[in-house]
């Protein structure tokens, strides 16, 4: 489908005319009374529409405009012309109220415009976006479906992480984009405060708090990479899980049939996986290279503007600019001499890096443990993790019952995990208290992971 296809021909006129600043300031209001109302009487926007630009509209002529004398005689006129002029190029339509004795006419935004005004007010809108939820979002999703039976569940899971991906994959291009105008803006600027703003207020506020600290700390990419893609690849190993998915798509009317919505599922699963492994490298790695170039200018532009006055590099740029304008060697304060020759190294030498000379490696000294601490390291181990203690672990965990599962064991710190492990292996001893029995699966709490296993008291 074509643009004007999708929207009106003449939508975009309003934007390109004399008073466009007039017309985008009317678009601004309209997308408020958009927002905050179901319902929009003509007359509501026409009052805050009064009210809002009255000073505008006061100052306004509409050169070139095709408005009326009596429109143009005063604000009321005026204000009632720009709601003509909207809707006509289609920024709005009107009905008239559903009732017999109704006259007030409503204003109905469609979906094109919607979405216009939407973009307009992002653009206006000043304050610093946020976008590290995107992973987190998708890690949440995937975790909550993967844990319940529903496959409606995990196929909305699916689709909600496709989305996710997809819009961090937006932000991330943007901040990539973005850094170009913070460069544009820093080749402008002449005084160092207005480096140092930029770079802590502007640049840090909207690029690294908005969106580099958080993928690296709360919405980590390297941090839960791996167990999305681990998730996902259990849904892509499972045929079972896969039908019912793309049975519940179908449902859903997600596709025409059922090969279609399983088809659909298979190449979100696959696009995800592959945008998360590669991208560290693909996205975050670059998006760092412009930081650091960013970085690198901004106290290169610093340590030049600090030093202006004080070194050959800045009284040479005062010389230039003031031969630029015009000025003459007594207006700028000193004298200039006659040079006959010029050379490379006239004005400026590269300085020479000292080489460092080669010495003989230096030989360290292992230090010698005692047999005492070693005795004493022993002692704590096997009073810490001895075979009675690993055995008490258990019993106790049995609490008197004739066996007990690890979904039973705590896990609250590192010694009881390493018990746990110890008692598995104890429990294949001969003179064990206890036996052991392998059953499907894992067990996972508090961040540890162990097999799940059945710990049996022996008669």
């Amino acid at each position: 489908m074509q643009l004007f296809e999708a929207v009106p021909e003449d939508l975009f006129s309003v934007l390109a005319s004399p008073n466009r600043a007039l017309y985008a300031e009317a678009l601004e209001v309209l997308y408020e009374t958009y927002r905050d109302h179901l319902k929009i009487p003509e007359q509501l926007y026409y009052s805050i529409l009064r009210n809002r630009m009255e000073r505008q509209l006061a100052d306004a002529t509409f050169d070139g405009e095709d408005i009326d004398e009596e429109e143009l005689r005063d604000i009321s006129g005026k204000a009632r012309f720009l709601i003509r002029k909207l809707c006509s190029r289609g920024w709005f339509e009107k009905e008239r109220g559903k009732t017999e004795r109704s006259f007030e006419e409503y204003l109905i935004v469609p979906g094109y415009s919607s979405r216009l005004l939407e973009l307009l007010h992002q653009l206006r809108e000043d304050a610093p976006q946020r976008g590290y939820s995107y992973v987190f979002s998708t890690y949440s999703a995937l975790k909550v479906a993967r844990e319940g039976d529903s496959a409606y569940e995990k196929m909305l899971a699916l689709y909600s992480a496709y989305d996710n991906t997809m819009a961090l994959i937006k932000a991330l291009k943007s901040v990539y984009h973005n850094i170009k105008g913070f460069f544009r803006m820093q080749m402008e600027m002449q005084d160092v405060n207005d480096v140092l703003a930029a770079h802590f207020d502007d640049f840090g506020q909207r690029v690294m708090e908005a969106y580099i600290r958080p993928l690296k700390i709360r919405d980590s990419v390297p941090k839960y990479r791996v167990p999305i893609r681990q998730m996902l690849g259990q849904w892509l190993e499972d045929d079972t899980v896969l039908e019912a998915m793309a049975q519940a798509a179908f449902q859903d009317r997600r596709g025409d049939t059922l090969e279609a919505c399983r088809g659909d599922l298979l190449e979100k699963l696959y696009w995800i996986q592959e945008q998360y492994e590669r991208m560290e490298s693909d996205y975050l790695a670059e998006i760092d290279r412009q930081v650091r170039r960013y970085t690198r200018a901004t106290t290169q532009k610093l340590e030049a503007l600090s030093n202006l006055d004080r070194n050959l590099g800045g009284n040479l740029r005062l010389l230039l600019d003031g031969l630029a304008a015009g000025k003459g060697p007594s207006d700028m304060g000193f004298a200039l001499y006659c040079q006959e020759s010029l050379t490379e190294k006239s004005l400026w030498k590269r300085k020479r890096v000292p080489v460092r000379p080669r010495t003989h490696p230096v030989e360290m000294e292992e230090e010698h443990v005692s047999d005492e601490a070693k005795a004493q390291a022993a002692e704590l181990l096997q009073s810490a993790y001895s075979r009675e203690a690993v055995e008490s672990y258990i019993l106790a965990r049995m609490d008197g019952a004739t066996d007990c599962t690890s979904d039973d064991l705590p896990l609250r710190d590192d010694r009881e995990y390493v018990l746990s492990l110890l008692a598995a292996l104890h429990g294949s001893d001969r003179d064990s208290a206890y036996e052991v029995e392998r059953l499907e699966g894992q067990f996972a709490k508090n961040g540890y992971t162990l097999p799940q296993l059945r710990f049996v008291r022996k008669e």
